[in-house]
């Protein structure tokens, strides 16, 4: 089963984040950054991003895309 690790980080001077992985997460990750939100306005533009970003997936996609996955709109 994979892990998910969500992390609230701060870019260091340089503009570089330091993120360590813990010990059962292989070496080989996919990393998606957002700016974090500062405010309640923010939060919510981030919401929607994260709801594009999922639209956008490769489950949304090939599985609910499939004709398979068609079956559930003749019940």
């Amino acid at each position: 089963m994979s892990r998910i690790l969500h992390e609230y980080l701060t870019a260091d001077a340089n503009h570089t984040i330091h993120l360590v992985l813990p010990s059962e997460m292989s070496g080989e990750v996919e990393i998606v950054v957002f700016p974090r939100a500062s405010s309640q306005t923010s939060a919510q533009q981030e919401s929607l991003a994260l709801a594009v970003l999922m639209d956008e997936s490769g489950f949304s996609k090939k599985v609910l895309n499939s004709p398979q996955e068609d079956c559930w709109n003749d019940l």
